[in-house]
């Protein structure tokens, strides 16, 4: 499902997701942050270095944005993480944060060269809304998942 397709998900919500800074880590330490429909060309770099022709950015914190205890978002993170890494994937921390303050900030992953029919069934897995999916153009866009 894309951002122009029906959702259920309510208009402040996505404007939310459409204005949140997301913030990356790459291996040096060096931190960038992305948006939603614009080219970032510190991810194009991060991409190119690894050889990448794609990404995704996701969580498995506050499954449909129904808030869970820190315990939970931790187990589910980890689950999350382990099972990209266990599958020999390139993974990044990173977070993402309404500049505004009006959800606080989760802790995401940005995944190298994930394949797309796993990037759906991924944030249906964890009950996300949406994540970010990232082509060749390093140009993050938010894709729905509901």
């Amino acid at each position: 499902m894309s951002i122009t397709e029906s959702t259920t998900i309510s208009p402040e919500l996505l404007a939310i997701y459409r204005a949140s800074d997301y913030r990356v880590t790459d291996e040096e330490g060096r931190a960038f942050v992305m948006h939603v429909d614009e080219p970032s060309p510190m991810l194009g770099a991060l991409m190119a270095r690894h050889g990448a022709r794609g990404a995704v950015f996701v969580s498995a914190y506050n499954p449909a944005s129904e808030p869970r205890t820190e315990a939970e978002n931790q187990a589910a993170q980890a689950r999350l993480e382990q099972e990209i890494v266990a599958q020999g994937y390139c993974v990044f921390a990173g977070v993402g944060e309404d500049p505004d303050g009006g959800c606080p900030g989760e802790p995401c992953l940005l995944v190298l060269d994930w394949p797309w029919e796993k990037v759906l069934a991924l944030g249906q897995t964890y009950g996300q809304n949406a994540l970010l999916w990232v082509g060749t153009d390093a140009v993050p866009r938010l894709i729905l998942t509901r």
